[in-house]
């Protein structure tokens, strides 16, 4: 009788606690356009989102339940084909407990704590993406409109860096708070670009050795590393490519040679770069006399196209390129995350500016070279 009431005992708790993890996911769809089509449960790697299971949506809504010996993170991905103007996709994080994930107007999850700060979260968020929006229309209308004054030009841009502002705080502070699970963790692959080096190694140091292990993560890591290495205050990090006649040519064969060199990473393709070029033209042919060079990077893929740039940009000092594109191994190098990107050598080959353009990069050579 013993043995037989320890057994009951036994199941009964492993029951409660099996009960304790359990969770439940209601979803409703407010669009009727869905109705029958399926829902989507897809769970990340480091290369592609592989569906894990599918539902169908019925009478508006679906649902999923399990057990989750601990916190999962899944997307409920609604068929996109059916409303490109609804958000189709969001992430839950899987937890013990019933989850509400509502698709509307807003996407909402809600029903624990994680899921509940997420959605407040991504309710601010939205919020702060719609003021900005505002705040570029107004900017875009009063150009159009031939209304644009310095004043109200520089009032707008003040409006937009603040509102920028807030929403790099909100970004950075929810995903510090929640970089121990992997919601926060996705968030942080997801969106570690916007933040600051300093922010990025803040995050990264809390959090443990196996996620930092992850290849996406080890590729943010070693590019902070390469943005170190190219610090103001560094020597110049070599490297050889080839220039127009398809000869290697090296950073070193111009840099720390007693001239101070402007290393300009830029492009055919690139609008911003073309639009720059001519400050740098002017430069150039203002301060070669007095010790000024420039060495043009260029991320193109097409030869031709490269070289008729040149001759139509009036680019006449050198050049070199490996036609790789974004995939050019100068781009982690130099942790380039967009072009024109400009790096000023002093005549020992040391980093002294980065991203001088127009008006700041003539003041500074005429500060160096008067």
């Amino acid at each position: 009788m013993r043995k037989l009431l320890f057994f009951f005992f036994t199941a009964a708790f492993l029951l409660s606690c099996q009960n304790g993890k359990n969770y439940t996911v209601n979803g409703t769809i407010a669009d009727e356009s869905y109705e029958g089509t399926n829902v989507y449960v897809q769970q990340m790697t480091d290369e592609t989102m592989n569906v894990v299971d599918t539902l169908v949506v019925t009478n508006g809504s679906f649902s999923l339940n399990g057990v989750a010996d601990s916190t999962l993170l899944r997307f409920i991905s609604l068929d996109e084909t059916i409303n490109p103007q609804q958000e189709s996709r969001v992430p839950v994080l899987i937890e013990p407990g019933r989850i509400e994930v509502l698709f509307d107007t807003i996407v909402t999850v809600k029903g624990t704590k994680v899921n509940d700060a997420y959605t407040d979260f991504r309710i601010k968020q939205k919020a702060l993406m719609k003021t900005i929006r505002g705040v570029m229309e107004q900017y875009n209308t009063a150009n159009a409109e031939g209304t644009m004054t310095d004043s109200l030009e520089a009032e707008i841009n003040m409006t937009y860096d603040n509102i920028s502002e807030q929403l790099n705080g909100l970004n950075f502070n929810f995903i510090k708070e929640n970089i121990g699970n992997e919601l926060g963790k996705y968030l942080f692959l997801s969106s570690s670009s916007m933040f600051s080096p300093e922010q990025q190694k803040e995050i990264l140091n809390l959090t443990d050795e196996n996620f930092k292990a992850g290849k996406n993560i080890q590729r943010i890591i070693k590019r902070l590393e390469n943005l170190e290495n190219v610090a103001v205050g560094k020597k110049f990090v070599d490297f050889t490519l080839k220039d127009t006649e398809g000869n290697e040519v090296s950073l070193s064969d111009y840099a720390g040679k007693g001239k101070y060199v402007l290393v300009d990473f830029w492009a055919v393709w690139c609008g911003p770069c073309r639009q720059e070029m001519p400050n740098v033209v002017a430069a150039y042919n203002k301060y070669k006399s007095k010790g000024f060079e420039v060495v043009g990077v260029s991320l193109d893929q097409d030869h031709e196209k490269w070289v008729k740039g040149l001759k139509d940009l009036n680019m006449t000092w050198p050049q070199m390129s490996d036609l790789q594109y974004w995939e050019s191994p100068v781009v982690d190098l130099y942790a380039i995350e967009g072009i024109p990107h400009t790096v000023l050598l002093d005549k020992d080959g040391i980093i002294i500016e980065k991203n001088l353009t127009g008006d700041a990069l003539d003041a500074k050579l005429a500060e160096l070279m008067p």
